[in-house]
């Protein structure tokens, strides 16, 4: 319902707690995921788990079941974090966690999104600005954007029905070939979009 007077909301300020899911054990500093039930956990389940944080303290609810304990998380912040092979070329990449502790700059099979490489400390250590987005989305590794050997020449977006006699295809080759750097240009775009943000 709209209001016609000035409101006092509530608001907190860079921590959250979740409930912690059964038999889970999360140890101080190390990431946490929000599993499709809404508990906290320590594990990506292979990218379906979505990234709320960085635990304040330990919950050891090992024991106990879903909702018994609560953990604390930093919900935003830069942190040092772990991983192998990074360079100076990673600042402004893109962090995924791949498990609670290790973090990478490149998409696997485990992989959850959670935030950006804002300073390169070591091969093995990056300050991470954290975007603790809690959606739970599998990444997908970006194809090999596609070169066609074929020069750009002039575009021809007017398309012709395909070709409906054995071979099936374009009408001309000007048809295929401005497909394909259609497709081409939208690759790139999609992986620029995907860069500028966590």
């Amino acid at each position: 319902m709209a209001v016609t007077a000035n409101q006092v909301i509530e608001k907190r300020e860079g921590r959250r707690s979740y409930p912690v899911a059964a038999s889970v054990h999360i140890y101080e500093g190390t990431l946490v995921f929000l599993t499709a039930a809404g508990y906290a956990t320590d594990v990506t389940a292979t990218g379906v788990n979505g990234f709320v944080g960085v635990a304040v303290g330990e919950a050891d609810n090992g024991s106990g079941s879903a909702g018994d304990l609560t953990v604390e998380v930093w919900a935003e912040g830069e942190f040092v974090l772990q991983g192998t092979g990074f360079a100076q070329a990673d600042v402004g990449s893109k962090v995924y966690a791949e498990d609670n502790f290790t973090v990478g700059v490149s998409i696997s099979t485990a992989s959850v999104p959670i935030g950006m490489v804002t300073e390169y400390i070591s091969s093995t250590k990056i300050r991470v600005d954290i975007d603790a987005v809690g959606t739970g989305a599998l990444p997908v590794a970006p194809l090999t954007t596609i070169t066609p050997a074929d020069a750009a020449g002039t575009p021809d977006y007017a398309i012709a029905a395909v070709t409906n006699s054995s071979p099936y295809g374009f009408s001309n080759a000007a048809e295929a070939i401005t497909i394909l750097y259609v497709i081409q240009n939208l690759q790139k775009r999609v992986l620029d979009l995907e860069n500028r943000g966590s």
